[in-house]
């Protein structure tokens, strides 16, 4: 089920009219929606404020709603960290909060990538074997998707880069959250 925009937006609106108190009407902002190829992000705050500008009928806290496209389902976004981090999470496996591992998936690699310079890569910034680093590359270029175990996440975006200049595709795994979504 593939969700509309317009179906998006009932979806945040339902969930305003569930949150809000009953001394508090909130409402979407009007024209700060903002769309990604993943889903949508609104943004809300009291009917009042909207109305008047009024400071002391601003709402504080109101995190902004991620509605999926693919699902419709809600999230509120993480004031924690960026916008950018939680979409990432998202594509990378469907939460919203997933936090990066220390593991790195190949994902393909380009004409004339550099296998001995990815196995090398691999080498430098984990612990394993030659003959594990080069069976990864080999499964790379087989289509296949292999995973290699850093010690860090930074050791894994390092392993990333390395892999990109040598013509290989290459993202950061990442773990999914025990925290279920809003709606």
């Amino acid at each position: 089920m593939t969700v509309t925009f317009a179906q998006a937006k009932e979806i945040a609106r339902d969930e305003l009219l569930s949150i809000a108190g009953d001394e508090v009407a909130l409402q979407l902002f009007p024209n700060k929606t903002e769309e990604f190829d993943v889903g949508w992000v609104f943004y809300y705050q009291s009917a009042r404020f909207i109305e008047t500008g009024d400071l002391n009928e601003m709402l504080v806290g109101g995190a902004p709603l991620f509605i999926s496209r693919s699902d419709g389902r809600l999230f509120s976004i993480d004031y924690h960290r960026p916008l950018e981090e939680s979409l990432a999470a998202y594509r990378a496996c469907g939460d919203l909060y997933a936090q990066e591992v220390p593991e790195v998936r190949l994902t393909g690699w380009r004409e004339g990538a550099l296998t001995v310079s990815a196995i090398l890569a691999i080498r430098r910034h984990s612990t394993i074997g030659l003959a594990q680093a080069k069976n990864a590359v080999e499964s790379c270029l087989s289509n296949q998707f292999p995973i290699v175990h850093v010690s860090s996440v930074a050791e894994a975006k390092a392993l990333v880069f390395s892999l990109a200049s040598a013509g290989f595709d290459a993202e950061v795994c990442y773990s999914p959250s025990n925290t279920a979504n809003v709606g």
